[in-house]
């Protein structure tokens, strides 16, 4: 099916920037079930999504590409789906990320930054109540937050944390 996802994401790929929108990702399960995520920086509209799957039915109606009886739909990752794309990264700097390496090791932090390349993920530093000091006793010192410099590759998946306080 990989031919199919191929000539999907070529069909989609100019509508898809004419709304401003990028493509996360597209599946085809069991041959004829279409999956297809897309996202944007201002988030995709329910209007959006509407454009793409009409536009995209029109080519998938003319058969040759998935069976006739095809099932589709389209919509955004969603928040409990792991980032795939550079740009769902510079969309979430901010965010507090769980990801696990392709090396099995697991980092969480703050995303504060990504390009086409790579992210930097900062420990988040767990606040310690401190004690008066009493005159003439040294200042503690300062615990600085380690960075994570990663390439995409690197990166086995990667999940946002959500914090509900």
């Amino acid at each position: 099916m990989k031919d199919a996802v191929e000539k999907i994401r070529e069909i989609l790929l100019p509508k898809i920037a004419e709304e401003n929108l990028y493509l996360v990702d597209v599946k085809v399960l069991q041959g004829k079930r279409i999956q297809v995520f897309v996202d944007g920086f201002e988030n995709i509209t329910i209007n959006q999504c509407t454009i793409l799957s009409r536009y995209l039915e029109e080519f998938l109606d003319k058969g040759g590409i998935v069976p006739l009886d095809y099932g589709l739909e389209l919509s955004s990752p969603g928040m409990t789906n792991p980032l795939k794309v550079p740009q769902q990264y510079k969309k979430r700097i901010g965010s507090t990320l769980d990801i696990v390496k392709t090396s099995g090791e697991k980092i969480s932090g703050r995303l504060i930054y990504s390009d086409d390349e790579k992210v930097v993920l900062e420990q988040i530093l767990k606040e310690v109540k401190k004690k008066k000091k009493k005159a003439g006793e040294p200042a503690d010192e300062e615990v600085l937050p380690k960075q994570y410099e990663l390439t995409y590759a690197q990166i086995k998946s990667a999940l946002i944390q959500f914090n509900f306080k």
